[in-house]
């Protein structure tokens, strides 16, 4: 869901902060206003191609943030949601090159663009239309006619079927090379193997061959260490317990003295505790030439196997597990190709009966999607048009063997025509949201924006068209810009988008409506310049009677 909506710099806008809220948002004002603009700026954000013609004269550059939550597109690798939302920021630059960023992540355009084509429709005179790419048909198809489950089984079939052709290819691929191939990897593997290779043995043979190297200066430390502190005469273990006696006698002339006694007997511990220790360590430490021989030489044989298959001790292992794998699947190899080439035969003839009745299945329901697309256009004053799926036959792939494309004949005589092609953004704009209506809850898509929606049309088509559009809002966030009264009755909530001049200079403005100043807005909009008390009235009825 769009939360928020800043613009600087943009056309005619010189600064514009719009937060945003869930359900039906109209957004009202006179011809001109700016209204338009604040959907070319979601746009821009979203990625949309956008030139430095749009930056505000006299400005250097321009920029568009949004805020959306919970946005529901993957997103590109190393940007993730912060509390459950991301921040968009676009700037673009009257001379030279733009950025955008994600989260405060630098991203490309193409990867904005494909992330904002998951989060916003946008339904008028724009391209940014995820029902017009025919891929999208079939999905749509699919959820209208609930044959997910279908789907999935079908899927999983065909998957199983990939991966055992895929090990065919391998096999059939390989079969000339793999006696030199299976020479290679048993040589490979007996090499590694017979090394007996431990991932932290290099480390413990380093840390041996340190101590063994330095053997001779340790023990001649520690030793003469032993002597000062512990086994010589006057060493340091006896002179303290001579200073703690000599104290001792004096501690009943002073008791000021007991302290310092104890300090020192605790000291003197200490001191026999290390004596102990460099009396073992002095027994245990000693030179080993043989033993330091045959760590260079097992270095040595580990820094071979390095170079050959390392470099480090943790890839030469993985080299070793992945050779035996690889090893078992050649070695199966011919055992399992009479198997395998069984269970291909199997599972094409199981994918190609599921391929087919998902395939039945979309084309009965395709003719009550039909039958339901021409329903909701004819309440939006749309009585002639024909609406038909098209199906194609390709070759089987994951989504079956159909590929589907919705036909659309806005005219009486005009031939059913992609619906891409149609030319009307307002016939667009209300086949689109026929769709919607009918897929609302299905579509993935978390916010749609109408444009130009109620175009051609008045008086109880526009009631019937708000009343869509409020429906739509149960299951997604609608942003709607109208010039009609009884769709922006509807709406749960009322922009109005207003230009006035400030120190010469024209600016927009946003703000939220409450119930009255709602009145006065669609009185405006049903009554032009002139008002009366008569239109307020009409005006609040329509409002109530909106609401239910």
């Amino acid at each position: 869901m769009l939360e928020f909506l800043s613009i600087k710099g943009f056309a005619i806008i010189d600064e514009l902060a719009l937060p945003f809220k869930p359900g039906l948002t109209v957004l009202t004002g006179e011809t001109g206003a700016g209204k338009s603009i604040i959907v070319d700026a979601l746009q821009t954000v979203l990625g949309e191609k956008v030139y430095g013609s749009v930056v505000r004269s006299g400005e250097d550059s321009a920029s568009v943030q949004a805020v959306f939550r919970d946005p529901g597109a993957s997103l590109p690798e190393g940007i993730s949601c912060v509390d459950h939302e991301i921040m968009i920021l676009r700037e673009i630059r009257r001379e030279g090159r733009g950025r955008a960023s994600v989260n405060g992540t630098m991203i490309t355009i193409p990867h904005l663009k494909k992330m904002g084509d998951h989060m916003v429709d946008l339904h008028g005179q724009h391209e940014h239309q995820s029902l017009l790419k025919t891929t999208v048909h079939l999905q749509a198809l699919d959820s209208f006619a609930s044959l997910d489950n279908q789907k999935h089984e079908f899927s999983l079939v065909f998957r199983e079927l990939v991966k055992i052709r895929e090990r065919l290819d391998t096999i059939e691929r390989d079969k000339r090379d793999r006696l030199a191939r299976l020479d290679y990897l048993r040589y490979l593997t007996t090499e590694l193997q017979s090394a007996d290779l431990d991932q932290d043995e290099e480390e413990r043979l380093c840390e041996e061959e340190g101590i063994l190297g330095a053997a001779e200066k340790l023990l001649h430390t520690a030793s003469t260490a032993l002597e000062e502190l512990y086994q010589g005469e006057g060493s340091a273990v006896e002179a303290v317990r001579r200073s703690a006696g000599n104290l001792k006698q004096m501690m009943e002339t002073d008791g000021r003295l007991r302290e310092v006694v104890e300090l020192i007997e605790g000291a003197g511990a200490q001191l026999e505790e290390a004596g102990h220790f460099l009396r073992d360590y002095t027994g245990a430490v000693q030179a080993d030439p043989h033993r330091l021989q045959v760590i260079h030489e097992r270095l040595a044989v580990i820094t071979t196997i390095k170079k050959k298959y390392g470099p480090s001790m943790k890839e030469v292992l993985g080299t070793l597990e992945e050779a035996r794998q690889e090893l078992v699947l050649i070695e199966e190899g011919e055992t399992d190709l009479e198997t395998l080439q069984s269970r291909e035969l199997d599972l094409a003839a199981r994918a190609g009966k599921l391929a087919f009745s998902l395939s039945q299945d979309r084309k009965k329901k395709a003719l009550l999607l039909e039958s339901s697309v021409k329903t909701e256009l004819q309440d939006l004053a749309m009585e002639k048009v024909r609406f038909s799926v098209s199906f194609q036959e390709n070759d089987m792939s994951e989504t079956g063997t159909d590929e589907a494309e919705f036909l659309i004949s806005p005219n009486p005589g005009e031939p059913l025509m992609p619906l891409r092609k149609i030319a009307s953004g307002g016939e667009l704009s209300r086949v689109m949201l026929a769709l919607k209506k009918i897929l609302a809850g299905a579509d993935g898509v978390g916010t749609l924006v109408f444009d130009e929606v109620d175009a051609g049309i008045g008086g109880r088509v526009a009631a019937v068209l708000g009343r869509k559009l409020q429906s739509i809002a149960r299951h997604h966030q609608v942003l709607c810009i109208t010039h009609l009264a009884p769709v922006a009755a509807f709406a749960h909530h009322h922009i109005i988008v207003e230009k006035s001049e400030e120190k010469g200079r024209t600016v927009v403005r946003t703000r939220y409506l409450d119930d009255d100043e709602r009145v006065d807005e669609l009185a405006r909009m049903m009554g032009g310049i002139e008002v009366s008390s008569g239109i307020v009235r009409s005006a609040r009825e329509l409002l109530e009677e909106a609401r239910g």
